[in-house]
Order: C-alpha cells, then sequence, then structure tokens
C-alpha cells in the first residue's frame, strides 16, 4: 500500500499539468489516494485527497439530473462524513452529511437502473450514452453500487444522527436514528430471508450467508443504541429503556454475539440509564457485567471507556450503601389540640374514635420534641410519654414511632385500635 500510494502521489502533478485540475481523471487519481491514506489509517491526508478529488470532479454543482452525477462523487461525499465524524469535526460532518444524503437519494434510480443494464450488457437494444459511459468508466474501491446502496445510505444517517447528538440538535439527531433505524430493519430482514440454513456437512458454504444475517443485525443494534442514547440525553428516560433492552435481548440471541464489544458497550449505556434513574442495584450489575466482558475482549484497564465505567460503577455502589445504611422512617407525634370535652380529641385530618366521635382538624406540626416525663389528666384524655389512653377506648400506642421531620397520621385496624 505505501509503494502504491507513493507512486499515486508522483503522478499527480504531471496528470493536473496535462489535463488541468479540474478532470475526472484527475479527481479520480485523487479518490485512491485518499481511499490509501483511510486504510493506513490517517483521516487527516485522506479528507485533504477526498476534497481535492471533489473540485476536481466540479463540486460543488448544483445539478438537478442524476445523469449528470458522477458516481465517484456521490461516494467521496459518504467518505467525508464519515471521516469527519471520526475525528469529531461535527459541524462540518453535518454539511457533508447532507450533501451525501441528497446526493444519494437523486441517484438512487439512476444506480440501480445502470447495475440492472448491467446484468443484461448482452442486449444490445437497452442502455443509453449515460449508462454505457458509468459502464466503462474507471471505479474506484469505494465506488457505491446497488449492493453498497442501502449500507451507504445507513451509515450516512447514522453519522448524521450522531453529529447532530454532539451538536445538541436532538430532534435532528432523533430524525437521521429513526430513518436509519427503520433501513437497519430492512436490510436485517431481507437479509434473514437469503440466509441458508446451516449444514454441519459444509459450515463454510453457509458463513458468508450468516455472517451477513450477524452484520445486519449489528446495524440494528447500533441504530437501536444510538437513537437511545438521543432520549437519554433528552432525560427521556423510559424511551431510552425501550432502546437499549431490545439491543441486550438482541445481543443475546446469538452466541457469536453475546460477548462482544458491542455486548459490552450496551450493557455500560444500561449501567448509566439506571444510575440516573437511581435504581443502584440494577446499576451495579449492569456496569460490572459491562466490565467483565471488557476484560474478556481484552480491553486496558486504563482504557479512557472502561475508567468511566469504573467511575459509574463506584458511584452505582456508594449510592447502593448508602440507601441500605440509611435508617427506617419514623413517624412524627402530632400535637394534640382540646376543644373542651365535647369536641373531644382532634389528631389528623378528621378521623374518628371508635365511640363515633369525629374529630376533624389539621395536626399542629409546631411540636417537634419527643414528649418526656409528661402527663396531664384532663377529663377523657390521659397523656404520658410514648402512650395515649383515651377512657373508654382502646389505646393508642406509638411507643418509638415518633421522629423528627416526618408526617404522621392517625390509621385504624381491623382490632379498632389506633396507630400512628
Amino acid at each position: 500500500d505505501d509503494v502504491e500510494l507513493e507512486l499515486n502521489v508522483d503522478a499527480l502533478e504531471p496528470l493536473k499539468a496535462t489535463l488541468g485540475n479540474v478532470h475526472d481523471d484527475v479527481g479520480f487519481l485523487y479518490v485512491k489516494i485518499g481511499y490509501l491514506y483511510g486504510k493506513k489509517g490517517d483521516r487527516n491526508m485522506a479528507l485533504l485527497a477526498y476534497k481535492a478529488a471533489l473540485k476536481a470532479y466540479g463540486e460543488p454543482s448544483f445539478c438537478l439530473s442524476p445523469e449528470d452525477v458522477h458516481p465517484e462523487v456521490v461516494s467521496v461525499w459518504v467518505r467525508v462524513t464519515e471521516h469527519l465524524v471520526e475525528i469529531k469535526s461535527m459541524s462540518e460532518a453535518v454539511v457533508a452529511g447532507q450533501r451525501a444524503l441528497y446526493l444519494l437519494r437523486l441517484t438512487k434510480d439512476s444506480l440501480f437502473r445502470g447495475a440492472k443494464l448491467n446484468n443484461h450488457s448482452g442486449d444490445a437494444s437497452v442502455g443509453s450514452a449515460s449508462t454505457t459511459a458509468v459502464r466503462t468508466s474507471k471505479k474506484s474501491p469505494i465506488q457505491i453500487n446497488s449492493t453498497t446502496y442501502y449500507p451507504s445510505l445507513f451509515t450516512t444517517l447514522q453519522c448524521l444522527g450522531q453529529a447532530h447528538t454532539a451538536l445538541v440538535q436532538y430532534p435532528l439527531a432523533k430524525e437521521a436514528c429513526l430513518e436509519s433505524l427503520q433501513m437497519a430493519w430492512e436490510i436485517a430482514l431481507a437479509t434473514q430471508d437469503t440466509a441458508l440454513p446451516y449444514n454441519p456437512l459444509s459450515p463454510s458454504a453457509t458463513k458468508p450467508k450468516n455472517q451477513a444475517v450477524i452484520d445486519s443485525i449489528l446495524q440494528v443494534i447500533r441504530a437501536l443504541k444510538r437513537l437511545g442514547k438521543v432520549h437519554l440525553l433528552e432525560t427521556h428516560y423510559n424511551d431510552a429503556l425501550q432502546c437499549f433492552l431490545p439491543c441486550l435481548q438482541l445481543l443475546r440471541s446469538s452466541k457469536d454475539m453475546e460477548c462482544t464489544l458491542d455486548a459490552a458497550s450496551v450493557l455500560g449505556s444500561l449501567g448509566f440509564l439506571h444510575l440516573k434513574m437511581q435504581r443502584f442495584m440494577e446499576a451495579s450489575n449492569f456496569l460490572k457485567e459491562c466490565l467483565r466482558l471488557y476484560r474478556r475482549n481484552g480491553v486496558n484497564q486504563n482504557d479512557r471507556e472502561t475508567r468511566k465505567v469504573q467511575a459509574w460503577l463506584h458511584m452505582a455502589e456508594a449510592k447502593e450503601a448508602e440507601s441500605d445504611s440509611a435508617p427506617p422512617p419514623f413517624l412524627e407525634i402530632p400535637t394534640i389540640i382540646f376543644h373542651g370535652e365535647n369536641d373531644g380529641l382532634m389528631v389528623g385530618n378528621g378521623h374518628s374514635f371508635p365511640d363515633g366521635r369525629n374529630h376533624g382538624g389539621d395536626i399542629h406540626e409546631s411540636d417537634k420534641k419527643f414528649y418526656k416525663n409528661m402527663s396531664k389528666n384532663d377529663g377523657n384524655v390521659d397523656i404520658e410519654f410514648g402512650k395515649l389512653n383515651i377512657r373508654g377506648n382502646d389505646e393508642i400506642v406509638p411507643e418509638n414511632y415518633y421522629k423528627d421531620d416526618v408526617s404522621a397520621d392517625v390509621v385504624s385496624n381491623e382490632s379498632g385500635q389506633y396507630e400512628l
């Protein structure tokens, strides 16, 4: 690859000197250079080459006819969108993604028509000058065809969803994510229909088809996960849960996927979601399983994602321990108000004692202290610490249920006893 890259770069200047800066052959050579830089992992150099290719092809153009769009141009815009997202240049990614999406939709019919004509290339009666040009033109490794069209459209929508999410443009992000999810399901169902049943006598014959099924399911999982992330950032936790749980179910439906990094990623998202929902035990369980899969897949303990999940787990465990060690809630003794013998005892909000008397009124909460060493005899009511006696009626025994800052009310049990 390095030798090929060097040869292409050396050929660039002589070609431009002969043909000029704007020419299809110059654009094609730039596309090859961008592709080779991308294979090496140099996204910035790949972007420079792809942008130069677009200029050589005359982009941006304002043509309205699909036949006027060079097939390489659509492919280059898709790659530019991917690389911009990878280097976190999200504002540029939105512009490139929208252009790629427009051109993909514009050229769809002509692209599939060209593929159909290629399949019937022996028929001299079919074809046109434009489709002949498409068939005979040079094709780069990234050029989109009828087989790669829908995956390219899915990738572009996913990149747009990711870019809009990073820019806090959640309605646009959801729109792109929902469309990509619908497309992922359609691709998965179409792939499932063409999959071959497993043949133990010839497992290698069915492997490519079944791998295509797994790849299509992974697309559904990633689309669900990205949509769930948007809901999570909007604090729509139940909607996020409806995205993450199906992801986990799909991953665990296959032995090939249940222990992958995709499964670890979904478990981490579920752990964080339950942490935000203050379900600390569930959060701890999901995060522990996420870390276990990270270790199984050889992820470094000092990796940024690992450290982030470890921080979430520490927080969830601390919150869980805090809630476990908290004392049980106690009830506060209400202030008792006397309105004379006929009015009786007023406690709570309009409760009646067994003698049929109704005692209305609100609880006075001014007295927040325990009644200690206190007694009073006044007609029908005896008050002692921890015990209220009503003459001729059952006994109210709150004992140690009184505590500050906890509201109380009087309720009746089946025996007629009144308890706080």
